[in-house]
């Protein structure tokens, strides 16, 4: 492993310091040309820095030649590097940010706005809880998790989702990775399972680490483009129907009819419906979820409050169909539940009690306006060279197509030359490419609306 004494970097940042001693190992050979490079995560816990820190190194690399990604496998040192000497003088400019704060806007932050959340009333309902079941917080929690909370999710799935489910087939947990941890063993061990291309970096990466097959299936306009599906092998397929992450696709009716007819084909074949942001709709009503048009009972629901309260409050959700319920109950009821009793007990009153509502409603509001106001934004300065915008009907992002010649690894390099942090589409894609490039993904839920006009001003000076 590589190991860098980051008390030696005098001024320069974290950044600068890990891309200087890289550049030296491999211009002295103690990198060796072709040698495979540790993963970023790797590199960022053996050096107790962050993963973006060495993503910014790393990409720093990239453009000037010394390493190459290559798909599903990593970074390598460049071959025949004598290709690539010329590089070997090019100076650092403007060190890239090391934390949001420092950053003059962070597109990639797909985060909630932590001032909008409901501080003072979770507190007034944390101490009623408190008060209420001081002798249940103390005792060990089902497994499954609270019945309390697990029976308003029921509540809340059957009015605003359209889903008839018993609370004794939701399964609660600290987050969708530890869900899935569990998932994949009720799943059959021949498993293949398929992620959306593009799609949500992260449930590649627990499939990896989780050792499973994995492979993918292309999208179009309508979602899951079948004959890939088809083509893919799979038999297990994360997708996220009502809203797409990145591409912001709504899958259609049509389309979720004949994704449930591929697994009504086979008694092996599993959907895994990730409906991750359902509720930031802003024009016409979400269309049923797939679980509740499911008469096979193969679809496993998955769902999180990450997105619409805050990832502090780690409790995430999925609903089992009755055959992978009873697998569950026989396998994992020795298992203590991972989420804290008094946060199970807050949140089921905090939705019982209407407070849940209430404040997707404010947030709806607000996140719409954040879109609109992004949106006007590009449109009124005109320093981008903008082909089209999509995304505006829901979720808390846009893509903008540019029309430039310029890659995106040097779009994104230039930007945060300019303090400005953004990902391009092209990244979520596994293979190739090249129809998804030079479209920006802009995340604009945490966005400070009164500097919009300026950074999008700024931005545009990359492509003049």
């Amino acid at each position: 492993m590589l190991i860098y004494d980051f008390d030696k970097r005098n001024k320069a940042s974290k950044y600068e310091y890990l891309y200087q001693c890289l550049r030296a190992d491999i211009l002295s050979g103690k990198l060796e040309e072709g040698a495979k490079m540790p993963s970023k995560r790797e590199m960022a816990e053996a050096n107790r820095i962050s993963v973006r820190t060495v993503m910014n190194a790393y990409d720093q690399l990239m453009m000037e030649g010394y390493l190459v990604s290559r798909e599903r496998s990593g970074y390598y040192v460049v071959s025949d590097f004598t290709h690539n000497i010329r590089y070997q003088n090019i100076p650092v400019h403007l060190p890239a940010p090391e934390t949001e704060e420092d950053w003059r806007a962070d597109f990639t932050a797909n985060t909630i706005v932590y001032e909008k959340f409901p501080f003072s009333t979770w507190t007034k309902v944390m101490r009623q809880v408190l008060a209420d079941y001081h002798v249940e917080l103390m005792r060990r929690g089902d497994f499954l998790g609270s019945q309390e909370l697990r029976a308003e999710i029921a509540k809340y799935l059957y009015h605003n989702r359209g889903m008839v489910v018993s609370p004794d087939c939701i399964v609660i947990g600290t987050g969708i990775e530890y869900l899935y941890s569990r998932l994949i063993r009720l799943l059959p061990v021949s498993s293949v399972y398929a992620v959306e291309n593009p799609g949500y970096r992260k449930i590649p990466h627990i499939y990896e680490e989780l050792g499973v097959q994995w492979t993918w299936t292309d999208m179009d306009r309508d979602g899951i483009r079948m004959s890939s599906l088809q083509g893919s092998g799979a038999t297990v397929v994360h997708t996220s129907p009502e809203h797409h992450y990145p591409l912001g696709t709504v899958m259609s009716a049509r389309r979720r009819q004949e994704l449930l007819k591929w697994l009504e084909d086979s008694p092996e074949r599993f959907i895994i419906e990730d409906d991750y942001d359902w509720e930031f709709r802003y024009r016409g009503r979400p269309i049923s979820a797939l679980y509740g048009m499911d008469h096979s009972r193969r679809v496993i629901y998955m769902n999180t409050f990450s997105k619409t309260l805050s990832p502090a409050i780690r409790i995430s959700y999925m609903v089992l169909p009755e055959k992978l319920l009873h697998a569950y109950v026989s396998s994992a009821n020795f298992f203590s539940n991972t989420s804290s009793n008094l946060e199970q007990f807050t949140l089921a009153r905090f939705i019982g009690d209407g407070y849940f509502d209430r404040h997707l409603n404010r947030m709806r509001k607000y996140y719409h306006s954040q879109g609109e106001k992004l949106f006007s934004a590009i449109k009124k300065t005109g320093t981008l060279p903008t082909e089209e915008i999509s995304g505006i009907e829901s979720g808390t992002h846009l893509l903008v197509k540019i029309c430039t010649k310029i890659s995106d690894e040097e779009i994104k390099m230039k930007a945060r030359q300019r303090g400005i942090n953004l990902c391009c589409l092209s990244e979520f894609c596994i293979g190739d490419a090249a129809k998804y490039q030079s479209i920006l993904v802009l995340n604009y839920s945490n966005m400070d609306e009164s500097a919009m006009q300026e950074i999008i001003t700024v931005l545009g000076e990359i492509f003049q």
